[in-house]
């Protein structure tokens, strides 16, 4: 994720998972895994993925990366079995 307005050495205000747009059965999930606050790259993707936008992302390892793309494609995937479970039972 890319911000040239952004200075490189600006500080990214962490937000919490929930304030992301992350569902509370997978902040659960990651709270038992022991993720309090998202990295940087976390909490500039997954609002971004969640929206239906296209995110490429370069960041060291160790960064979130892997977390910052698997926790929407989590919840998506989630979201759309409840509803296709839901719409089955009408």
């Amino acid at each position: 994720v890319v911000d040239k307005n952004r200075s490189h050495s600006a500080p990214i205000c962490m937000a919490a998972f929930e304030d992301l747009g992350v569902m509370p059965e997978i902040i659960r999930a990651i709270e038992e895994m022991g993720w309090s606050l998202p990295t940087p790259v976390q909490a500039e993707a997954i609002p971004l993925i969640l929206g239906g936008g296209d995110v490429a992302a370069a960041s060291e390892t160790g960064s979130g990366k892997t977390g910052a793309f698997s926790l929407p494609i989590v919840q998506i995937v989630h979201e759309t079995l409840r509803e296709a479970s839901t719409a089955g039972q009408r």
